[in-house]
């Protein structure tokens, strides 16, 4: 906080207000000033929402401060919160509770992903095996096609040969018979 020299209702209030005190006197009223807004903004919420919320918590405070203190002819420059405890320990067991419940999150979700990793995995194993069958089959396929048309090819061939073979003999057996005649 700071006296507020530039505002002159503002320094003429503080200076009525805080006339002849010390500087720590004047920190310990703007102090309690703010812990008492404090407290009265702690009764309006609960202790789950100040541990979760402490922005929100922040900003309530230092907007009603703010404008008590500006009455004294102080502006709030900077207001955080260094802390929030509990002398019951309430807030560390909140703490312990979100802690093991993120614990437990984490645990099901690693366990999750390693399911689903395992999943991913058998498929990939098995996307891969049936490429690798039907790969095979296509191999089969095409040595079967090769091994026909070679088959047929080799027919074709054995049947003209043995075609030329007959014409020839024939055409011996022709050749002969004219000699023969003449």
């Amino acid at each position: 906080v700071k006296i507020q020299g530039q505002n002159k209702e503002m320094l003429a209030a503080a200076c009525q207000m805080f006339l002849g005190k010390t500087e720590a006197e004047i920190a310990h009223i703007a102090l309690e000033t703010l812990e008492g807004h404090q407290r009265a903004i702690m009764a309006h919420m609960t202790v789950e929402e100040i541990y979760k919320d402490r922005q929100k918590f922040s900003e309530q405070v230092f907007k009603v401060a703010s404008s008590d203190l500006v009455n004294m002819g102080i502006s709030v420059v900077s207001y955080t919160l260094k802390d929030i405890h509990d002398d019951q320990d309430y807030l560390h067991s909140l703490g312990k509770a979100r802690t093991a419940q993120v614990q437990k999150d984490a645990r099901i979700g690693e366990a999750e992903a390693k399911r689903d990793a395992g999943i991913r995995e058998a498929k990939a194993k098995q996307e891969k095996v049936s490429a690798q069958y039907l790969s095979e089959i296509e191999m089969a396929k095409a040595q079967r096609d090769y091994e026909l048309k070679k088959a047929a090819y080799d027919i074709e061939v054995n049947t003209r040969r043995a075609q030329a073979d007959l014409a020839y003999q024939l055409q011996v057996a022709k050749t002969k018979q004219q000699i023969e005649e003449q």
